[in-house]
């Protein structure tokens, strides 16, 4: 799930008071992130080339990709995996800490639908595909609503500079 860490330390930093389950899930997701060890070692046996961990954002870490391998990305934000703590916890606000939230350690990768098939049926760890790679302007992520229509979004993930 992506934004849970980023809801858990909004939800500590601000004192925030949501329902015991929400409160534990998203505490953990903070304070007690899981690495994907064996997903990033299925990924490198199914031939993935390009991948990250979620630490910095899923834009912020996307762009790192996209510009390294001079392509632009789309998101269909519909199809982000977000936790129903998180979206009980914080509404509309789970989309951007989904994208944005970051120190989710989650891991975004690219890959064929060959070869993401294949990762599927080698892990037990989900696999969601949110968009796809374009060949447009190197960094630019599309972000689009499950109609089709633009959408935007004020802040991107963390920035080391």
């Amino acid at each position: 799930f992506l934004g849970s860490a980023g809801g858990g330390r909004e939800m500590l930093m601000k004192k925030l008071k949501l329902k015991p389950t929400s409160t534990k899930y998203l505490r953990g997701a903070f304070l007690k992130p899981v690495p994907r060890v064996a997903a990033g070692r299925a990924l490198v046996e199914c031939g993935i080339a390009a991948a990250i961990d979620v630490s910095d954002g899923l834009l912020a870490d996307l762009r790192h990709i996209c510009e390294a391998s001079r392509v632009g990305a789309r998101i269909d934000i519909s199809r982000l995996p977000i936790h129903e703590a998180l979206q009980a916890g914080f509404g509309e606000k789970a989309v951007a800490l989904a994208l944005a939230g970051g120190e989710d350690y989650e891991l975004l990768f690219t890959g064929s639908v060959k070869k993401i098939d294949l990762l599927k049926s080698e892990i037990d760890c989900p696999v969601t595909v949110i968009g796809e790679i374009t060949a447009g302007e190197p960094g630019k992520i599309d972000l689009i609503s499950a109609d089709g229509k633009p959408v935007k979004l004020k802040k991107s993930g963390w920035s080391h500079f």
